[in-house]
């Protein structure tokens, strides 16, 4: 009897076994990083905050149900608006996402230009007032919203998915720390950075996806990352090892 055809066919099965499997795998991996398309922005403005169902005999109807998508619309600039990654550029992650809600919120219009300098001048000011700019916690970002902007917040630990959706279904932006490098995205330099911030801007929640600004690329609008990803590498600056520091966000009210 020939076994040859027999042993051929084997080894074809196994090969394309083995080049679907790697497909796919590279498929996942690319999902779990870039996470696709986000859907379409709408302004903070048309949506309609979502209100809690009390439970009280004849009750008025609840608010509107959390839709299963959102993307809030926002004008983006990354944290180098000019392609600069010098310092201090380089560490103005945390500006630039403050810098970009506060824009939203308190309608500033800034136009690129605009936005370097108001940066610049973030800089400066926490030098003053902090020390230093370059590490800025979640409090110490908290606390710059509301003097130099404004903006009140409210900081949530260990957040869910649901918590995330909660709060843009209410209009509300987040700003994020991470631990940078966990992020894994791929337009960062170096893995990117140890510490950094962006603004979580959206979701999806069939897809289980977070929609951001991320101000660390200048590919960031509309930047995409699975929940996995946001959960795992969410983290609030830490002096030895960053992912060590707390998992918290920042809902700006």
């Amino acid at each position: 009897m020939n076994t040859m055809p027999i042993k051929f066919l084997i080894g074809l099965i196994t090969a394309t076994s083995l080049a679907i499997g790697w497909f796919a795998f590279g498929r996942l991996q690319e999902i779990k990083v870039h996470g696709g398309t986000a859907p379409e922005a709408v302004s903070i403005e048309s949506v309609e905050p979502v209100k809690t169902p009390t439970i009280v005999e004849d009750a008025p109807a609840a608010g509107p149900e959390i839709p299963e998508a959102l993307n809030l619309e926002m004008v983006f600039y990354s944290q180098a608006p000019f392609g600069n990654w010098d310092y201090p550029w380089q560490e103005a992650c945390e500006e630039a996402s403050i810098l970009l809600v506060a824009n939203e919120y308190n309608k500033m219009n800034l136009t690129r230009e605009d936005f370097n300098e108001e940066l610049l001048r973030l800089v400066e000011w926490e030098k003053v007032y902090f020390g230093s700019y370059e590490h800025t916690t979640v409090a110490q970002t908290a606390e710059m919203l509301k003097l130099e902007y404004g903006l009140d917040s409210a900081i949530h630990e260990n957040p869910s998915f649901e918590d995330v959706q909660k709060i843009i279904a209410n209009g509300h932006l987040i700003v994020a720390p991470f631990a940078g490098k966990l992020l894994g995205n791929p337009n960062f330099r170096n893995g990117g950075p140890n510490y950094h911030m962006l603004v979580i801007k959206g979701y999806n929640s069939q897809k289980m996806q977070i929609i951001t600004s991320d101000v660390g690329t200048r590919n960031g609008e509309n930047y995409v990352y699975s929940w996995e990803t946001i959960a795992l590498a969410l983290h609030n600056w830490h002096d030895t090892d960053i992912t060590l520091g707390k998992k918290l966000i920042i809902e700006v009210l």
